[in-house]
């Protein structure tokens, strides 16, 4: 199972919180958390994807992140081995 975390960021909020955000990503990939992850713009609001290290990583990113009023949720990725 991979485990991902899709965060996205109101155009309203971007100035005030996507440097907050981005501190949080950079401090989950310097504790090996965050694998990988990218960035999108579309009419203002920024988003991102990332892949997380295990459940608990993502879990652990969506908890720093959570008090913020942003949109932030945990998927799980199923394939085959």
């Amino acid at each position: 199972m991979i485990y991902g975390v899709l965060l996205s960021i109101p155009e309203k909020h971007v100035a005030k919180y996507e440097d907050e955000v981005r501190k949080a990503i950079g401090n989950g990939i310097a504790r090996g958390d965050i694998i990988s992850f990218t960035e999108a713009r579309y009419k203002g609001d920024v988003a991102f994807v990332m892949l997380a290290r295990s459940q608990k990583a993502a879990e652990r990113i969506v908890n720093e992140l959570k008090e913020l009023p942003i949109n932030v949720k945990v998927i799980e990725i199923e394939g085959e081995s």
